[in-house]
């Protein structure tokens, strides 16, 4: 062949050999990984990487290759839960006026105002409306009424619930009552025991604290009449505002049922007994019984203006009556009940003792707390107190 005709396929020749050279190590400097996706063999990208994003590497390489599922860090609650309670309250002009002079610290001690604000929830009984309009109860003895700015007392309470099915909340009239409830409403201070109509009266009230459905629930066995009670609309009769009663307990057990079917605890608060009676009614501890038997996990009650003692149902406290926590001019033992729920929903009860008079309460001196067991020992059931406030029970 002729030379000048072989040299131009040496040429060629020479130069596909090159190329194909040129291409094998290309593609010898890359390896797929077990995904399918290039990855370099080469230490010095490598070490390029690790260098411009020093140990983010690991994370960029588990980011590109893996899908990252983000959780949510677990939520923990405290052990423990305390709702403080409170006796009877009445927001009078002499209380108010020390309000306006000192705060809330004109009518609490600082020790007591402490009980009630270190509380996860503050439950009142709140013994009369909010309002400026309607007429007093024709023949009732007492009645009462009080301005609707006087909330903010409440508030500067730490109040957040209250019970407003009592003998005391209609003596001015349905204009006052449903003034109540707007005042209450724009406080955001949740109100049980009364409404627009039944259905609202013994509507249940839920609130959530440290991840536990507490249900407060309220009735009143003592209403001057029948005109007092809370109605349903029907086909014979429009709905009235009123009053959620118990002298028949049934349908106040039937809520109780249902709350336990959807809270963690559940309160049930009762006015009833009779007034200035230390010892509770026998009635009185037959309706507690048919509560807890229904689902209530506590039983707080109100009414006879002074303190009644404390008996325990499978395991269930109940406490009849706390007394005058602000009320009168008059001497009375009274005290903030701490119930503390643990993580089982079982509860342990405390009384701070105090006493109240001319609108101001306080803790007992030292010298007062054992005369305050004694009483308590002397009308409770089952019960004994010590003086440190612990206490041993038989059901």
């Amino acid at each position: 062949m002729n030379k000048y005709k072989i040299l131009p396929v040496i040429g060629i020749t020479v130069i596909v050999l090159v190329m194909l050279i040129l291409h094998n190590v290309k593609v010898n400097r890359f390896e797929t990984n077990s995904k399918g996706q290039l990855s370099s063999k080469s230490t010095a990208t490598s070490g390029n990487i690790i260098e411009n994003s020093n140990e983010t590497s690991s994370a960029e390489a588990e980011t590109f290759n893996e899908t990252t599922v983000e959780t949510t860090p677990e939520i923990i609650y405290p052990e423990e839960t305390t709702i403080a309670f409170t006796g009877d309250i009445l927001l009078a002009d002499n209380l108010y006026a020390a309000y306006l002079e000192n705060g809330v610290k004109g009518f609490l001690s600082d020790k007591v105002y402490e009980h009630l604000h270190n509380a996860d929830l503050t439950f009142i009984n709140e013994e009369f409306p909010f309002s400026d309009r309607g007429s007093p109860e024709p023949g009732k003895e007492y009645t009462y009424r009080v301005p609707p700015e006087r909330v903010q007392c409440f508030l500067d309470m730490g109040v957040d619930v209250v019970s407003i099915s009592n003998n005391h909340i209609l003596d001015y009239g349905q204009e006052a009552l449903l003034d109540t409830f707007d005042v209450l409403d724009n406080a955001g201070i949740y109100y049980i025991g009364a409404g627009k109509d039944l259905t609202r009266a013994k509507q249940l009230i839920i609130k959530e604290v440290n991840g536990k459905k507490i249900g407060f629930l309220a009735a009143s066995r003592v209403v001057p009449s029948w005109e007092w009670y809370a109605l349903d609309e029907t086909a014979s009769s429009a709905a009235r505002p009123g009053v959620f009663t118990a002298y028949d307990d049934t349908a106040l057990c039937e809520e109780i049922a249902k709350a336990d079917s959807i809270c963690d605890f559940v309160i049930v608060y009762a006015h009833w007994g009779i007034e200035r009676q230390e010892t509770a009614s026998e009635y009185q501890r037959i309706m507690a019984k048919h509560f807890i038997d229904s689902g209530a996990d506590l039983v707080v009650g109100s009414h006879p203006h002074v303190m009644q003692g404390v008996e325990f149902y499978k395991d269930v406290p109940i406490v009849y009556s706390m007394g005058n926590f602000l009320f009168s001019n008059y001497y009375s033992r009274t005290t903030v009940l701490t119930c503390t729920i643990d993580r089982d929903n079982k509860c342990t009860i405390n009384f701070l003792p105090c006493k109240s008079q001319t609108y101001y309460t306080q803790e007992m001196r030292n010298d007062e707390i054992k005369g305050f067991y004694d009483f308590l020992n002397s009308v409770s059931f089952g019960v004994t107190f010590n003086d440190d406030g612990s206490y041993t029970y038989t059901n």
